[in-house]
């Protein structure tokens, strides 16, 4: 069992029950056209999500309606996986990742996405809580608040050693969090919002406490993403009404 879908509770067997499991509530939506198939999520009531791309090469892969939000520039590396240079509103590059981005396989044949308002979740798969920043930097030998993204790294270098994924090291303080329950399956977890190398939402496994306000998560985590409204001169990769892309 993938631990990212345990981080928003969805905690089945297989990928397969989960999916099984979204068709059978009908509310699925169709994201929009692409190749003759279609792109289809659901979204839960606790903000977790499942993208699902109905055509050739055929994905599954989880997401969160995010609360945070960010600028980004957007190229996509494949069907799902897009990397992304956060950037504050005047330029200034913050930190390159790679993510599996919900809108991805609609905009896999467009060129890069220019200051794009993303909204982007870290769902944990295995991170440690310490009680503050002092304690993390004394225990780790690190600064708070930095996202080292191997993924991002193999495609700007253009390395082909190895394929890259979603997945990222991070350290963040947290925000504020809260439990929140999947309606889907009923299981909780917990949400949180964080500020580490720029803002994003993090998800965890559900656990006995709550991570407090000034406390410090770092650990491994899956990116996921969203476009949550095109900028103007950035557009929506052509796709037209059909994008979904401010549908969040």
């Amino acid at each position: 069992m993938s631990t990212d879908l345990k981080s928003i509770g969805l905690g089945f067997d297989r990928w397969q029950d989960a999916v099984e499991a979204a068709i059978a509530t009908n509310q699925l939506v169709v994201a929009g056209e692409i190749r003759g198939g279609q792109l289809i999520q659901f979204t839960d009531a606790s903000g977790a999500q499942i993208n699902i791309l109905a055509v050739e090469p055929f994905a599954t892969f989880a997401g969160f309606e995010s609360v945070t939000q960010t600028f980004a520039h957007v190229s996509m590396v494949n069907d799902v996986l897009a990397l992304c240079e956060i950037v504050t509103p005047d330029g200034t590059v913050l930190s390159s990742i790679t993510c599996n981005l919900a809108q991805g396989p609609l905009l896999v044949d467009a060129p890069t996405q220019t200051w794009q308002q993303i909204g982007v979740t870290a769902l944990g798969l295995d991170t440690t809580t310490y009680e503050s920043p002092e304690a993390y930097e004394a225990a780790s030998g690190q600064v708070v608040g930095e996202i080292v993204s191997e993924g991002a790294q193999l495609v700007t270098s253009g390395s082909g050693a190895a394929a890259p994924d979603a997945s990222a090291f991070f350290s963040a303080r947290i925000l504020d969090s809260e439990y929140r329950h999947n309606q889907l399956t009923g299981q909780r977890f917990i949400h949180a919002t964080v500020d580490g190398a720029f803002p994003f939402d993090l998800c965890l496994v559900d656990g006995p406490e709550l991570p407090e306000k000034g406390s410090v998560v770092a650990g491994t985590a899956m990116l996921t993403a969203s476009v949550l409204s095109p900028m103007s001169g950035g557009g929506c990769g052509g796709c037209g009404s059909s994008c979904g892309c401010g549908g969040h």
